[in-house]
């Protein structure tokens, strides 16, 4: 049998963003500009949170409920640039790198765009803040979303602590 959450005797939390058409070049940090498809979270009782964890504007996830979150991050590099991503933990309160990705290479001579992608599992208390950066400084280096969104940020609440 299959077991999972259970509302009204399990904790949930989840969202899904992604950017619109359009570049972001220069350093990003943290990367903004994102439209949310869900933002949700459901407390022990199952009663529902909806558009309070993550904010489009700041571009920061706060986790709703303590457990462990899986979250994933992917972009495009537009070609002739170099593109560098970090995931920061806690950011503002003293930012760690806690994952890194991204690309020195996006070989300008055979239309060399890259998407990069990169997931990770954490252990979070309630209140953990993550965020994404780019870290390359050039003026080439750039985020390009089409209208088949590369640019994805997402988490859910995969188990309690």
């Amino acid at each position: 049998s299959v077991s999972g959450h259970t509302t009204g005797t399990d904790v949930m939390a989840y969202f899904e963003a992604y950017r619109a058409a359009g570049s972001t070049c220069n350093k990003n940090r943290p990367v903004t500009g994102w439209t949310v498809v869900v933002d949700r979270s459901r407390d022990a009782v199952g009663a529902a949170t909806n558009n309070a964890a993550f904010s489009a504007g700041t571009g920061t996830y706060t986790t709703p409920q303590a457990g462990v979150y899986h979250c994933c991050a992917s972009f495009r590099c537009q070609q002739g640039g170099v593109c560098d991503w970090t995931v920061i933990r806690n950011g503002g309160a003293g930012d760690v790198v806690w994952g890194a990705f991204g690309t020195r290479n996006t070989n300008p001579s055979s239309r060399g765009w890259a998407s990069h992608a990169h997931c990770w599992t954490s252990r979070c208390g309630a209140g953990v803040t993550w965020k994404l950066n780019l870290e390359s400084g050039g003026s080439t280096d750039c985020i390009q979303e089409t209208q088949w969104r590369y640019g994805k940020f997402t988490c859910f609440l995969t188990s309690p602590n």
